[in-house]
């Protein structure tokens, strides 16, 4: 039986049109998803232009929305753009994201994932041209600023953490884990007992163990029993007090 809808996670369905309204706008280029922060492991409600990180709804939510979660009312900004995100295959996308708010409480959110990739593209060709034919040997290119009355803190994107897009679970262990693994050039055969911990203490610090059955997916991904994880849980704990 399909479980009620709490008053929150209605108000977040109401922004669904607003979904369709963006992707029209924006285009077949552009992912513009809603997610529900009160269904961690169900995120996903709506979506459009899915091909971008080929998720669905009823998918997870991402590590950007995992440490929203983590940081509760510590998270004053009202939106995030042009920040880097990540989506199967590594492609790098330009994201941006709008919070969605109740009672001073983030509750949803509103993401739009850019694949600017043709644009970069034709951008390489044209410096390619003006090099070859200006004999330029670097080419500037002239940003227009418009000066801003707004007096509220701006965010520069190359400050906000890159948000990997992932369709389970089970994705963000094995991507922090292949992280560390690449680092000091093993398998995940040979990590040793430091090395789990600190994709442990990773994923703790990103809000990963906020979703259901996280710990046993870490397990899983780290060759290690749900109790050793809970042990490497609790040594991270430990670690955050003593701060």
């Amino acid at each position: 039986m399909q479980q009620k809808l709490t008053e929150d996670q209605e108000y977040v369905r109401e922004f669904i049109p607003f979904v369709d309204f963006l992707a029209d706008i924006l285009g077949p280029n552009s992912e513009v998803v809603l997610n529900d922060l009160l269904d961690l492991n169900h995120s996903v409600v709506a979506i459009r232009n899915s091909h971008i990180s080929h998720r669905k709804v009823g998918d997870p939510a991402t590590d950007l929305a995992l440490r929203t979660m983590k940081a509760g009312t510590a998270e004053k900004r009202d939106y995030l753009a042009n920040y880097k995100g990540v989506s199967h295959g590594d492609n790098t996308l330009r994201s941006s994201t709008f919070f969605l708010r109740q009672h001073g409480e983030v509750v949803g959110m509103i993401c739009i994932n850019t694949d600017d990739s043709d644009l970069d593209n034709l951008q390489q060709q044209v410096i390619k041209v003006l090099t070859n034919y200006k004999h330029l040997d670097s080419p500037t290119i002239y940003k227009t600023k418009v000066p801003s009355t707004d007096k509220r803190e701006t965010v520069s994107a190359n400050s906000i953490e890159s948000e990997h897009l992932t369709t389970s679970i089970g994705d963000l262990a094995k991507e922090v884990t292949q992280g560390v693994c690449a680092r000091y050039g093993i398998s995940v055969d040979y990590l040793k007992r430091d090395d789990k911990l600190e994709i442990v203490r990773n994923l703790y610090h990103q809000g990963y163990f906020l979703l259901k059955d996280s710990v046993s997916e870490v397990a899983k991904v780290i060759k290690v029993s749900d109790p050793s994880v809970y042990r490497y849980l609790q040594i991270v704990k430990d670690e955050e007090l003593q701060d």
